[in-house]
């Protein structure tokens, strides 16, 4: 399983806004985190970082004890194609089939132009293909197009071509954000479900409170670019997630609240 270390990392863009500033944590093996934080709290910077979709301005990342910014192409495309991601837009190619969509995910071990049709890809490949699209039930709809799905249905396809990569990270970026509760809730089962069985490291964003609390282990809180919190889900108080959304000003009148509250208090 993929051990993943952030260190010290920050993202600052071309006109001096800073989405991250100095991110430190280390993830444990088969570990379900859930990044929460206010839109702009760099959540899904941070993933991209990750991923390698954007570069970071400093701090480094270690993925199973090797720095990424030491590796040569080779060596860093074979490791990225262990992290596989789940995006809230899906990232589906619409006129192509549910099937044909998964079996992209195989292109992280592969650049050969059989893996790009159905037709010319390995047999192996084409049988855990439809494998993958089994284990989110949907091999009934192997042939169907991609835009003619629903959107839980989409969202499924694109957690089959992330197992078709057999990754040992998980990113996912607001999974149920397009979706209705139902069908929100049906992918988030799904998906820890697949996370549990392959004891898969998963770090995942929410806004969802009463999301994260029923499926995450660990909640790491950004605020401003920077970890306001990092707790196990049974340490998680109301008054962490009060201080974690609200606004620069809101938060300092209730810290200087909560400091006259503990200079009136009676000791003894």
């Amino acid at each position: 399983m993929l051990s993943l270390k952030i260190s010290e990392l920050t993202k600052t863009y071309a006109n001096g806004t800073v989405a991250l500033e100095r991110i430190n944590f280390t993830t444990e093996p088969g570990e379900g985190i859930v990044l929460l934080g206010a839109n702009g709290s760099g959540k899904s910077t941070l993933l991209r970082c990750i991923l390698g979709l954007e570069a970071a301005t400093s701090g480094e990342i270690w993925l199973e004890g090797k720095q990424l910014s030491r590796l040569n192409s080779r060596q860093l495309r074979k490791m990225r194609s262990q992290i596989g991601m789940v995006f809230q837009k899906f990232h589906l190619v619409g006129s192509l089939s549910a099937f044909h969509n998964v079996l992209h995910g195989a292109l992280g071990r592969s650049t050969s132009p059989r893996y790009w049709f159905p037709a010319t890809a390995p047999t192996k490949e084409r049988k855990r293909a439809m494998e993958c699209l089994e284990r989110v039930n949907l091999a009934h709809l192997a042939q169907q197009r991609a835009d003619t799905l629903s959107g839980g249905q989409q969202q499924r396809v694109a957690i089959a071509r992330t197992l078709m990569q057999n990754p040992q990270l998980i990113l996912v970026d607001e999974p149920v954000a397009s979706l209705d509760p139902q069908a929100g809730k049906e992918v988030m089962d799904l998906l820890w479900s697949i996370v549990r069985e392959q004891q898969l490291t998963v770090i995942c964003t929410l806004h969802q409170l009463e999301i994260a609390k029923q499926y995450g282990d660990r909640i790491i809180g950004l605020r401003g670019g920077k970890i306001q919190l990092d707790t196990a889900i049974d340490r998680l108080t109301e008054k962490d997630l009060t201080m974690l959304y609200q606004s620069s000003q809101n938060l300092s009148q209730t810290q200087i609240q909560d400091r006259a509250n503990v200079h009136s208090s009676p000791t003894g």
